[in-house]
């Protein structure tokens, strides 16, 4: 028996929503439906991030006409306020508008920002999740605090989807967000991640622990969120498609890491003998953060570069007489 809480809204059972959602940005509509048109090819649900466009509601009619010629694809609209870190510089009628209209133009879902949700009426909300499934969002720029208590506020509007999204100031900070996303997963449909540079394991690993999906970029350069992964490098390295409960993580950890080629490498290992583990780069800023992650999460293995070398000796669960002899 599926509880109620897991299953899909009613206008979205027909569909299975993929582990991606691909946002979509562009200064102008024939811009959006062109980055999209090339998307659509990989990709079944994408994100139109209308906000980025000066004049949103002038994208519509193309938006519509995009969504009447690609029958199997899921479309997000996205029309975030510049007061919860979006580009939208109107007021939060004009914002309802767009998305209202982008619903009638034929998106499946819509997001609306906690900070909106709170200024709103509430038959403002339900008029809008009359038509399409409503994600209501929250997004912490600055660090990974209090989540259950923002859920909490979150939950006091109806919603399909409670989308919970922080910032990861320490590796740390991925194990508080799976750890909540482990608690909450089967009370509601949640979509959750942690931003910024040491946020990348819970981009790939949120969707096994409860996350019903998460965002990656079009393209390098084409981040909507600090962090934000590239859909090709989400699929074809770490092939977040098939991370399920039994995928064993490895890692390569020091500070700095971003250079590392090890993930490509082992990634393709693991594809290649069917083994079904992923391995991350984690910038590990000190050593008690690292531990804190290897334990928690748990990561089955790492591989140790600079500057932990040598600090790391006492905390290996066995070592060999060359490990001794060099003392790294």
């Amino acid at each position: 028996m599926i509880s109620a809480a897991k299953t899909y809204p009613p206008r979205l059972l027909p569909l299975r929503l993929p582990r991606v959602c691909v946002a979509v940005t562009a200064s102008d509509p024939a811009e959006l439906v062109e980055k999209a048109e090339t998307l659509t090819r990989d990709n079944s649900f994408l994100e139109f991030r209308l906000d980025y466009i000066s004049k949103p509601a002038l994208a519509l009619p193309k938006v519509k006409q995009f969504i009447e010629t690609h029958p199997g694809t899921v479309v997000i609209a996205t029309c975030r306020r510049v007061a919860s870190g979006g580009k939208f510089k109107g007021s939060i009628t004009s914002q309802l508008d767009v998305l209202s209209k982008a619903g009638a133009a034929g998106c499946q879902l819509i997001d609306i920002e906690l900070q909106t949700a709170a200024k709103c009426k509430p038959e403002q909300l339900q008029k809008l999740r009359g038509r399409v499934a409503l994600i209501l969002s929250y997004h912490d720029f600055r660090a990974t605090k209090k989540l259950d208590e923002t859920l909490e506020k979150m939950v006091a509007y109806p919603a399909d989807f409670y989308k919970v999204v922080s910032t990861a100031t320490t590796l740390s900070d991925n194990v508080a967000m799976i750890k909540f996303l482990a608690r909450e997963g089967d009370r509601h449909s949640m979509v959750s991640m942690c931003m910024g540079e040491q946020g990348i394991i819970s981009r790939v690993l949120g969707v096994r622990a409860g996350s019903v999906f998460t965002f990656a970029s079009a393209g390098a350069g084409q981040e909507t969120a600090p962090g934000q992964v590239t859909a090709q490098e989400l699929r074809n390295v770490y092939r977040i498609d098939q991370v399920d409960a039994a995928t064993r993580v490895y890692a390569v950890v020091g500070d700095p890491i971003a250079h590392s080629l090890s993930p490509a490498i082992m990634n393709a290992a693991f594809r290649r003998e069917n083994v079904n583990a992923v391995y991350l780069a984690l910038h590990a800023k000190t050593l008690k953060d690292l531990l804190t992650c290897v334990r928690e999460i748990p990561i089955h293995g790492i591989s140790v570069t600079m500057p932990y070398k040598e600090a790391i000796l006492p905390h290996l669960d066995n070592t060999d007489s060359h490990t001794t002899k060099i003392g790294a």
